[in-house]
């Protein structure tokens, strides 16, 4: 699964905390509900606006099941976001004009719209002009366009996998840009960036799809169970406490840690971004600014609650979040902190004490 407050009802930092990194396009593919792996893409210096127009540039390679495909990504933001038919603005509740998939995402909306998390996440996509496409002509199942605000579902998948991978995007909206990759962080605190915004993205989308259950439809949570994270699904119920759901949201968001494959899917990202941008015109840069706990944890507002701050007494700067790579990421890691010399180790600069600088 881009920023999202992964918060849906996110509250604003301090201006002097709204860093000023150029734009970042991301794109988030989800692939196969029964092998799934998710992966995002992004770049710096895409202009900002909405649907129609191009979205190419840098991109990651996208995560398959079966390992990184070069070219994947290219390939798919090669094809004119106007050449795919049928989008809606992001909630959309008066369906004007033809088209069966303009109808189709109408009836997802109203589906989502069921749940109170989904209601939070389809008004702020709203209120961010996203626009949301099912696409014929993408090798993706899912992806979101932070760039061109842009959200779109493979047309091919069933109505459970589509209100899913949705949810999992729109959950991405409010993430960005307050926590898009920024050069100015020190690498490591890009991996732990990147997993942050994945964890919270699919646990606003497992409440979605449990609260949806518990109003009588259940395709989407049927789905969730069925795919490679459905250990985040099985976690969020037994977490579940009489109406209140926060705890279950931030067992499910620490359970996503929990997977080595998920580790390393997206770490791989990151260290693919690094390298693209130690290529362009600014390379790697030393860095300004570290993370800390309490700007993670803003990343998860709904509806009045914080998921993260309200639970836990693990610091999201603990190793246990931003640590654990594999080697041979680890072993990337550190040549990117001998480009910049930072000599440090992979976990040094994510203590709270470091990250007084973003504060």
């Amino acid at each position: 699964m881009e920023r999202i407050s992964t918060a849906v009802n996110h509250r604003r930092r301090p201006a002097r905390r709204r860093l000023g990194w150029l734009a970042i396009v991301s794109i988030v593919a989800i692939f196969s509900l029964a092998l799934n792996g998710q992966g995002e893409a992004a770049r710096e210096g895409a202009a900002p606006g909405g649907v129609p127009g191009h979205a190419r540039g840098y991109a990651t390679e996208v995560y398959r099941p079966g390992g990184m495909a070069p070219g994947d990504a290219e390939r798919a933001l090669g094809h004119d976001p106007q050449a795919v038919a049928g989008c809606l603005l992001a909630g959309e509740t008066e369906l004007s004009g033809t088209g069966s998939k303009r109808a189709e995402l109408h009836r997802l909306f109203q589906i989502i719209g069921t749940s109170a998390t989904g209601r939070a996440v389809l008004a702020r996509a709203r209120r961010h002009g996203v626009h949301v496409c099912i696409d014929s002509d993408t090798d993706l199942l899912a992806y979101y366009f932070a760039g061109r605000r842009m959200v779109g579902v493979r047309a091919n998948l069933t109505r459970g996998g589509k209100i899913a991978f949705l949810a999992h995007e729109l959950a991405h909206v409010p993430q960005h840009p307050v926590y898009s990759d920024n050069r100015y962080y020190p690498p490591a605190d890009l991996i732990l960036l990147r997993r942050v915004r994945e964890a919270a993205a699919e646990a606003v989308s497992i409440r979605i799809a449990w609260e949806l259950r518990e109003g009588g439809e259940g395709a989407a949570w049927d789905a969730k169970l069925a795919a490679a994270y459905g250990d985040m699904a099985r976690e969020f119920r037994a977490a579940i406490t009489a109406a209140d759901l926060t705890g279950a949201t931030r067992a499910a968001f620490d359970r996503w840690f929990e997977a080595p494959w998920r580790r390393d899917a997206y770490d791989q990202m990151t260290l693919a971004h690094l390298a693209r941008i130690s290529q362009d015109r600014l390379g790697l840069v030393p860095p300004r600014y570290a993370l800390s706990h309490d700007f993670l944890a803003d990343i998860a507002w709904i509806e009045g609650r914080n998921f993260l701050a309200e639970t836990g007494a693990r610091p999201l700067v603990d190793p246990a979040y931003g640590g654990r790579l594999s080697d041979s990421n680890a072993q990337s890691l550190a040549r990117f902190n001998a480009i910049i010399g930072l000599a440090v180790g992979p976990l040094s600069a994510l203590s709270d004490a470091a990250a007084s600088a973003i504060r």
